[in-house]
């Protein structure tokens, strides 16, 4: 039947009949197994993907896969089935293909034109090629960036995945491939739905839809089913949407396990590190990462000289200063404290006092730095660059914002810019110390004062100067001694529960606390309490310029979070009270907190 209606009897819309379709002429645009021919008139000085480009546009979000294009004469022609919503779209614009660049397209459209038996052509066989020349095995990456380009194919079909039927169906054909990464950048997407059919692909956890048309999160609604990890949005329309938290925020959302953003790593736990990182090596990033973020917390505590024992003996650090002209913060910024020290060797006179303000070994450095003005850096300003990685060495660049802390909301606020290069080198146990340190400060830019300081900021209690996990032996060390101080542990069972909770110091606290109520430490994990009155708290800095003979590399207030532990225990409880008990009355005054309903306190006067 459909033979001889093809011999006999195919038909022809212009612009002279097209705005009155026929129940014939529907009923051959209903038919899949016919291809229908679309003549595209007065275009042979248009390039072909700029011809193609308008025409699905015109029709966009309607399916038409054009196949086998070519150039006769002044026109150009393409064949496709399976678009009769799409034609009659066509049929309903009078067969006029608006184009954005010049004069617009006239179309005739000869329907029924030929069937699948006559011209047979294996679209889906060309396309799983391109599809393997593009995948890389060994790393797990399908780049189909720029797809309807792919020289395999511009010839046979104009493979825009901007489509969702052809993105539905090149993503059903990669399937198989299982991959780790797709890359679907520079492909005019403007949704992403067809990836459900990869929701079964458990090892995909990459993706890169960079430079799209993407405008807003739910458009990436099917990445909620995924597991995606890494994600690549930028060039997109959405990621104009939003200030930086928010952007995150909306991600995370969408995809809950995410952990890198646009190359960015989302950092650790309870520090907000979106930074932007260039590191010529990705190793490279959580270790900077994790010295950044120990290393601006002690910066910005109240003392500084706890940052003394992540400098190597012979280390070297020098400031130099620079001011900005025609910046808002030209008035306000006082740059005269960082100055005094500078060492700006493009300005000194006399060259033999080139050594003079640079600081050498540890102790000076720790006492240079207590004299600069307190700080408060902004981590959503960092960039990180990587100039150099080995598993000995590490050099690299961080710059950003910071401000001195006013007292009171009638001081002006001084902002500042920063930048600061380290060297570090490779020491025992997997630390890393710092060999030299070049700090740069100038008043901020007007581009950088707009947007420091414009996100809410996670803040740590002013008694806690660090994160509670222990990152290094000397900050282990620091721990036991504190829950042997707090808790009169001795030091083997101080540090069997700090190994029991890995280094935690609060589930360290909550151990101790869990066992002590089941009584199910001995009498002899308790210092004697001649040794108790041994244990003094290290004293802070009281003088300018004076060092601590030994002062511990991390400061660790532990009796707010003791006292907080301790909120089951008899009223008026606190960890004071409990360091005076003697071991006798500490063991009777858990038995009866144990044993009996009503709370007593037994305290040695």
């Amino acid at each position: 039947m459909a033979d001889n209606i093809l011999n006999d009897t195919h038909v022809v819309l212009n612009q002279t009949n097209a705005l009155n379709i026929t129940f014939k002429e529907r009923k051959l645009l209903a038919q899949g197994s016919l291809w229908h021919k679309i003549i595209i008139h007065n275009v042979s000085m248009v390039d072909r993907e700029q011809v193609l480009k308008s025409l699905l546009n015109t029709v966009h979000p309607l399916d038409l896969i054009p196949v086998n294009y070519k150039a006769e004469g002044k026109n150009a022609q393409f064949i496709a089935r399976n678009c009769g919503a799409a034609i009659e779209k066509l049929c309903r614009d009078n067969m006029i293909v608006q184009n954005p660049g010049g004069q617009s397209y006239i179309l005739t459209v000869i329907l029924g034109y030929s069937n699948t038996t006559e011209t047979q052509l294996n679209v889906q066989s060309n396309i799983f090629e391109a599809i393997k020349k593009r995948y890389d095995a060994k790393s797990g990456v399908i780049d189909l960036e720029c797809f309807h380009k792919d020289p395999a194919l511009s010839e046979l079909i104009f493979c825009v995945l901007s489509q969702p039927k052809i993105l539905y169906f090149v993503l059903q054909l990669c399937k198989p491939l299982q991959p780790k990464k797709l890359k679907l950048g520079n492909n005019e997407l403007r949704t992403i739905n067809p990836l459900e059919v990869l929701w079964s692909c458990k090892t995909l956890v990459c993706l890169d839809l960079r430079y799209n048309l993407i405008e807003n999160m739910v458009g990436l609604s099917s990445l909620k089913s995924m597991q995606i990890n890494e994600l690549w949005l930028d060039g997109n329309p959405v990621c104009q949407n939003y200030d930086e938290p928010g952007y995150i925020q909306a991600v995370k959302e969408i995809c809950p396990t995410i952990k890198k953003l646009d190359g960015v790593l989302l950092g650790l736990e309870g520090f907000l590190a979106y930074r932007r990182n260039y590191a010529i090596n990705h190793n490279a990033e959580p270790i900077v990462d994790q010295f950044l973020e120990h290393y601006f917390t002690l910066y910005d505590s109240n003392n500084r000289t706890y940052l003394r024992g992540i400098y190597h003996p012979q280390a070297l650090f020098s400031i130099s200063t620079s001011y900005i002209p025609g910046q808002q913060t030209s008035v306000t910024t006082k740059l005269e404290p960082f100055k005094k020290y500078s060492r700006n060797l493009m300005k000194l006179s006399d060259f033999s006092k080139t050594t003079e303000q640079l600081e050498h070994g540890q102790d000076n450095i720790a006492r240079r730095l207590f004299t600069l003005p307190r700080t408060e850096h902004d981590p959503y300003t960092f960039t990180v660059d990587v100039l150099y990685y080995t598993e000995k060495q590490i050099i690299f660049v961080v710059t950003g914002a910071f401000r001195e802390p006013v007292d009171n909301l009638k001081d002006t606020e001084c902002l500042y810019c920063f930048s600061r290069t380290f060297v570090l080198a490779a020491r025992e146990f997997g630390e890393f110390c710092i060999m030299n340190e070049m700090l740069h400060v100038t008043n901020a830019s007007n581009i950088l004062a707009s947007r420091a300081f414009k996100n809410v900021r996670v803040t740590k209690p002013k008694n806690c100067t660090i994160v509670q996990k222990a990152q290094s032996q000397t900050e282990k060390g620091e721990f036991i001694l504190a829950i042997s101080k707090v808790t009169g542990l001795n030091v083997e069972w101080s540090k069997r529960c700090l190994e029991e909770a890995k280094w935690d110091l609060k589930k360290a606290l909550e151990t101790f606390v869990d066992f002590y109520k089941l009584d199910k430490i001995p009498q002899d994990a308790f210092r004697s309490d001649a040794d108790m009155n041994t244990y003094t708290k290290t004293e802070s800095l009281t003088k300018q310029n004076a060092i601590p003979a030994k002062e511990p590399v991390t400061k660790i207030e532990t009796i707010p979070v003791i006292n907080e532990l301790f909120r089951d225990m008899p009223e008026g409880f606190d960890i004071e009270s409990w360091r005076k008990l003697t071991k006798s009355k500490r063991r009777k005054l858990r038995i009866l907190t144990r044993k009996e309903k009503e709370k007593q306190l037994l305290i040695a006067d």
